[in-house]
């Protein structure tokens, strides 16, 4: 039969134990601490956090499963490309969403311009190109994105990179692509900003494209496209942007354009630090500005067609998202060593980050 232990001796065995436990640690050991960061606030992010936010990738309809290692990462959004998006894409759209590292979810983009550039034709319906949509009212254009964009979110597409606020000059890329609304500034200003209220009206964020002015360019996915002065610029192309800017469009995608008096040599507009001070004295503090998909020709022209380096001096120049739609693996991994090594300083990282989760929370993306 086993001993019996008074009650007295067991205290006493119980007290010892407890008093060397606690004196034994360090003070600071006995207070359990949190070890997943915040994820409401980017401070207490990683550095690999903060750089994938940052980048928005392109995918087809019936490739967003292979983004998964990406968003598990944290990254930013995904771009849609091709025309092969059916309604299916909504299920597909709800699982790549339901990785999302930490509960910090991508947003879906798609060029939803009409015409020649649509990717969720199949999936909504097909659009007029901008060029005919430019000879409707501004209420019958207003009326049709919202119709279109109510559709566009119930797939799960958060952000439409459309109205073009490009001007229609005769025989350059966006005129022969019918992708203006029209010649005029004050025509193109009042059109843009139509179609960008009726997205928003859909709750769908407009991005309006391709600032500073695409209209006297050639066709970027080669090289950069050189445009007018910029003193030229600010009483004709740049128009319709301030309109938009000033009538409440707070997010822009960025050209790769050569524009004298503005752009460093050699460097579009894309990486201009010059570029990107305008740009942000113009769309505000709280803007979003995107750059045009840096695997194109005319972002890369000067870094020796080095996506990655692209993608790092477009966000050293002031850009919040660097849209990248073929690029190396280890993009992610690039951009998070230039934050590591102090090239991207995490301060302007984080503020960049913080304009982004804001839009996220605005289009319920995001609690």
């Amino acid at each position: 039969m086993a001993k019996r232990v008074s009650f007295s001796k067991l205290s006493l065995a119980i007290t010892l134990i407890c008093s060397f436990t606690f004196t034994a640690l360090p003070s600071e050991a006995i207070i359990l601490k949190d070890p997943v960061p915040d994820y409401s606030n980017p401070r207490t992010w990683s550095d690999e956090a903060l750089a994938a936010q940052t980048i928005f990738v392109c995918s087809s309809a019936g490739s967003l499963k292979y983004r998964l290692t990406d968003v598990k990462k944290g990254l930013g959004g995904i771009a849609l490309v091709g025309t092969g998006a059916t309604t299916n894409i909504r299920s597909q759209i709800r699982y790549i969403k339901s990785k999302a590292l930490h509960g910090i979810t991508p947003v879906i983009a798609s060029d939803e311009e009409g015409g020649g550039v649509q990717r969720l034709r199949r999936a909504i319906y097909t659009l007029p190109s901008a060029a005919t949509m430019g000879t409707w009212s501004d209420a019958k254009i207003r009326k049709t994105a919202f119709a279109y964009g109510k559709r566009m979110k119930s797939l799960g597409v958060d952000i439409a990179f459309s109205p073009v606020a490009d001007l229609s000059i005769n025989g350059f890329f966006i005129d022969r692509s019918r992708r203006s609304f029209g010649v005029k500034p004050s025509v193109v200003s009042r059109k843009a900003v139509a179609w960008a209220d009726g997205l928003k009206d859909a709750d769908v964020l407009p991005v309006v494209k391709h600032w500073p002015g695409h209209g006297h360019a050639a066709d970027t996915h080669a090289v950069p496209g050189k445009v007018p002065a910029l003193s030229k610029l600010i009483t004709s192309d740049l128009v319709p942007f301030n309109h938009a800017f000033e009538s409440g469009v707070t997010a822009v995608m960025v050209g790769h354009l050569l524009v004298p008096g503005l752009t460093e040599p050699n460097t579009p507009t894309s990486r201009s630090k010059a570029a990107m001070e305008l740009l942000r004295s113009q769309v505000g503090p709280e803007g979003l500005i995107i750059t045009d998909s840096l695997s194109m020709g005319g972002a890369t022209k000067g870094v020796k067609r080095n996506i990655a380096e692209a993608a790092i001096r477009s966000l050293e120049a002031g850009v919040d998202v660097a849209l990248v739609c073929t690029g190396p693996k280890n993009l992610i991994a690039k951009v998070t060593a230039a934050v590591t090594s102090g090239r991207l300083p995490r301060e302007q990282m984080i503020k960049k980050v913080e304009r982004i989760l804001a839009y996220k929370r605005q289009l319920g993306v995001i609690p």
